[in-house]
């Protein structure tokens, strides 16, 4: 997504409060075009090979479990998905198929505009407690192979070092921690003396 700047995006909604939050928020923005069956969707989707991003209502498609895997076939798409009331362990599923974010539907326009630019700029964006969702399961997962350095870290530490190892800078681990960056950066000195590394780079490959 990084090469083009985004112009349009496509609004894939049922329910007209959702639509007009969208709308009110993109408006003077991005050009918007709203679609309101899935028929409409997955024909828009598959009329050429044209780069697209589109905002999907989650709670108007027919069938997820059916739907997904057939939009996961448009990799010219960029998907966004939306939900009334985003659910942590059901977006840790749909996450990765050919989805670059998750969100509340009514995410308020300045935290909606910053997340289209993240998309832009080749990033997703996932809402706050799918993030740190991510971060425990990560950790539960590796516990078995984890670098051993690990147990000395507090739990902030934890994640500030996993959220490195997945290449996050400093300014978009304080933007997903709700701290200050000052903070971050006082927390990676303390990670990188007790990881015994010099620089995030070092760090991030005691992962590997």
């Amino acid at each position: 997504m990084s090469d083009k700047k985004i112009e349009k995006i496509v609004l894939f909604t049922r329910q007209n409060a959702i639509k007009k939050h969208w709308s009110d928020a993109l408006a003077g923005h991005y050009e918007t075009e709203v679609l309101a069956s899935q028929e409409q969707l997955l024909r828009f989707l598959a009329q050429d090979d044209e780069k697209k991003v589109v905002m999907v209502d989650e709670d108007s498609l027919d069938n997820l479990a059916e739907t997904l895997p057939q939009l996961k076939r448009y990799a010219h798409a960029t998907l966004l998905f939306f939900k009334s009331v985003p659910e942590v362990e059901h977006a840790s599923m749909v996450i990765g198929k050919n989805i670059k974010a998750y969100e509340n539907a009514f995410i308020d326009k300045s935290n909606l505009l910053l997340l289209l630019q993240k998309v832009q700029s080749g990033k997703s964006w996932l809402f706050a407690d799918l993030t740190h969702y991510i971060i425990s399961k990560f950790i539960q997962d590796k516990s078995s192979d984890e670098p051993e350095f690990i147990s000395k870290l507090t739990q902030t530490e934890k994640d500030i070092s996993i959220m490195v190892a997945h290449g996050l800078s400093n300014k978009e681990i304080a933007e997903a921690k709700g701290i200050a960056l000052s903070t971050v950066k006082g927390h990676m000195q303390h990670i990188f003396k007790k990881a015994g590394v010099t620089d995030r780079v070092s760090l991030a490959l005691q992962f590997k």
